[in-house]
């Protein structure tokens, strides 16, 4: 065994560390690596470091999710952008979809009026309507953009796909709606081009409106996690709806500047204006990792038949006070407008909302930190979590080791929660956690396995001659592994096969062994059933108790419910004797609680587990009694009153006061009814036998106690205790007890 442990401590609990310290910082820098899989091949995706590189991002992701929907979305208001929502009660309202482009004029007109800033609409215009209807749109655009820095934002599709896609800039999108740049060749991993099958409508090209993409690419499990700002074509960049509108909200009638730069692996938005430099930090695809604000409930939302409806927008103040100053988005929540994105905040987000938490994180200068600073945080403290935990591990003992553990995961956790995370610095933390909990778990299985081991040698040494709880005991406390006892307060059984000396002469030696071991083994088993520990077998009684080494509050009512258990398995038993043509057998209990000694008895070499004291005596004196009074399963006074109100659970019978050998106090003694005895169908007569005992009897009216006595054995004639009790009133109706006398029956032998 000690060359096992130190097998363990020599080799395998420094290689399980090292391979830890190892495999851990490599799938933090592999899920770094994540959202480059989006620009894999098929073929690299099923490569072995496609597939490390999803799995390690996938959950990543997914922890990153769970701390986002639960801790780090916000519950406050964005403050400079309102949604006006295309959702079914307006479907209801105003018509079914698509609505002519008249209405989104009327809407436009009332916006102007309630004083909004920017309007985006999360909406594709693509086919041509009327002449009158595109017109009215596009002289509504013109109206609302002639105010001075207002903007409307059209959005439009783009594709990688060269049959879906423009072969150059379309002549209608201004220089306002492109962003200047000097990209490197092959900068961005991917050229991207309006889609000529999403373009705005020929009519509308011609308005005043900027332009801006509507297109996201989710990561490699399906969530939107990022969006790009711009997409690359050519020389120049096209913006995303969001971005693009986020740049016409700041503008401030202003000549503004909106240029890329791009290096090695690295890409930058800066925005220069007349305020100053304002710029966006992307990562080596061009995209940003939105920082999500929330879902709906974080964004201002009016339902657009509001708008639409309005018949005196010039004078609706509650309207003005929503919308004026602000950027609005337009776009559908409609169920069935299948814009529905699984996103970390919600996994059926409208897809406008990615838009208002891209503006947002625009507005409010809301990002994360570059990936480079995020990956050195999430290693460095991925070598602190590891660190700690070999330190602790250090004292060898389960709870420091459990603890600071513990703390050091809770620790971790609070750091990202309430400063990493804050500050916006995006750590892989599911990898940085798992760090230590690898790596405790790790010494954990080891200690474990060299404890089992170790348990199973005493266990095994000793569950062929102790009750099972004790074992446990042992092993759970082995300072209790030596002589020596406690008081404690338990309730004690002592059983005996009655006339076992007839039954052993009428069987052979292998017979009567078969008989014992039957009987001895189903008693046993329910003993250890009820919570009782086995004593000892002392030829055919069995000696047992509840309450030691276990604590067990209730010992009475378990000792009480698994002798009358006993009582109970004797018929199937008896039945089992007869078929193999032994004799039946019959069994008297004795139950008493009371405070005993209870611990290995013995000597320093061999000892027992036992209960020795006085109450012991007693419960020994009560079994004796059983054949006095005709019954099975006898109580004291003491157990009785332990039960308190569970001894409605069982039937009892007072059987009298008595005063056993070796006592100077009397012992009111009562039977537990089994549920083969005759008195369980007989409610009235057991009544009867209470009052003629308790009321009459003990009372001395003996002439009353005699006839109700008779009653009952009219009906019971071979209740022994009934017998018993008549017998002494016919005594004392000849010769009176004297006026001392208290009810005690005297017994002067075991």
């Amino acid at each position: 065994m000690e060359n096992q442990t130190s097998l363990f401590d020599r080799w395998l609990r420094p290689l399980g560390a090292a391979w830890i310290l190892l495999f851990g910082p490599l799938l933090i820098v592999l899920s770094f690596l994540g959202r480059h899989g989006t620009m894999f091949t098929e073929e690299e995706k099923h490569s072995m470091t496609g597939r490390l590189v999803y799995a390690a991002s996938f959950v990543e992701n997914w922890f990153y999710d769970m701390r986002t929907t639960r801790f780090y979305a916000h519950e406050k208001l964005s403050p400079n952008i309102v949604i006006l929502e295309i959702n079914d009660e307006s479907l209801n309202k105003i018509g079914r979809w698509p609505w002519t482009r008249s209405k989104h004029a009327k809407i436009l007109d009332n916006l102007r009026t309630y004083g909004a800033k920017v309007v985006m609409f999360d909406v594709v215009f693509a086919e041509a309507e009327s002449d009158l209807a595109d017109q009215a749109f596009v002289d509504a655009i013109n109206r609302f953009t002639a105010k001075d820095r207002n903007s409307v934002v059209l959005s439009y599709g783009v594709t990688d796909i060269a049959e879906q896609s423009v072969e150059k800039l379309p002549d209608f999108l201004p220089m306002s709606s492109l962003i200047t740049g000097t990209p490197e060749k092959d900068s961005m991993p991917k050229q991207w081009r309006p889609d000529k099958f999403n373009f705005v409508a020929a009519k509308l090209q011609g308005s005043q409106a900027s332009f801006g993409f509507f297109n996201a690419v989710p990561d490699l499990d399906g969530v939107f996690r990022t969006t790009q700002l711009a997409q690359q074509m050519d020389d120049m960049y096209l913006p995303s709806i969001g971005f693009k509108g986020f740049v016409d909200f700041y503008s401030d009638g202003q000549e503004k500047k909106v240029a890329m730069e791009t290096g090695p692996g690295s890409h930058k938005l800066r925005i220069l204006s007349k305020q100053g430099e304002f710029s966006v930090p992307l990562n080596a695809q061009g995209e940003l990792k939105v920082r999500f604000h929330g879902g709906e409930n974080t964004f201002r939302r009016i339902s657009i038949d509001k708008v639409l409806l309005d018949p005196k927008p010039e004078s609706n103040d509650e309207l003005k006070a929503v919308f004026n100053g602000r950027a609005v988005l337009i776009g559908s929540s409609a169920l069935g407008a299948n814009d529905l994105r699984h996103t970390p905040v919600d996994p059926l987000m409208p897809g406008m909302y990615m838009h208002a938490n891209l503006f947002h994180a625009l507005d409010q200068n809301y990002f994360y930190k570059k990936d480079d600073e995020g990956l050195i945080v999430s290693l460095a403290l991925f070598f602190l979590g590891v660190g700690l935990v070999l330190l602790v591990s250090r004292f060898k003992t389960p709870l420091y080791e459990t603890v600071g553990t513990v703390l050091t995961v809770g620790g971790l956790y609070a750091a990202d929660y309430f400063y990493f995370a804050p500050q916006g610095y995006y750590i892989r933390l599911f990898f940085v956690l798992n760090g230590a909990t690898w790596l405790y778990a790790w010494f954990t299985l080891l200690n474990v396995f060299n404890e089992a081991r170790e348990k199973k040698r005493v266990r095994d040494a000793f569950s062929r001659y102790v009750a099972p709880e004790i074992v446990k005991e042992m092993l759970s406390n082995p300072d209790k592994m030596k002589v020596g006892g406690e008081k404690r307060e338990i309730t004690m059984l002592f059983s005996d096969v009655r006339d076992f000396t007839t039954i052993s002469e009428r069987l052979t030696a292998q017979e009567l062994s078969t008989l014992l071991n039957i009987y001895m083994g189903k008693m046993t088993d329910i003993l250890f059933d009820s919570g009782g520990t086995l004593d000892k077998y002392i030829g055919d009684a069995m000696v047992g108790f509840w309450g030691a080494p276990l604590d067990l509050p209730d010992h009475a009512y378990h000792a009480v419910r698994g002798a009358k258990l006993m009582l109970e398995a004797l018929p199937e038993i008896n039945k089992e004797f007869e078929n193999r043509k032994f004799p039946r057998i019959n069994v008297g209990i004795g139950l008493n609680t009371g405070e005993a000694s209870v611990g290995n008895m013995g000597s320093d070499k061999i000892f027992q587990y036992t209960a020795l004291g006085d109450n012991m005596n007693l419960a020994s004196r009560l079994e004796s009694l059983t054949k006095e009074y005709g019954v099975n399963l006898m109580i004291s006074e003491f157990t009785l009153a332990k039960l308190g109100d569970k001894a409605r659970e069982f039937r009892i019978r007072p059987l009298d006061l008595v005063q056993v050998k070796g006592k100077s106090k009397a012992v009111k003694i009562f039977e537990i009814i089994p549920n083969w005895s005759p008195w369980t169908k007989e409610d009235a007569l057991l009544e009867k036998f209470h009052e003629a005992y308790e009321r009459k009897y003990l009372k001395k009216h003996f002439e009353e106690a005699k006839a109700q006595f008779q009653e009952v054995l009219h009906t019971i004639p071979e209740d022994k205790a009934t017998i018993r009790l008549l017998k002494k009133t016919e005594e004392f109706l000849k010769t009176p007890p004297p006026e001392t006398w208290d009810g005690v029956s005297v017994f002067t032998t075991k």
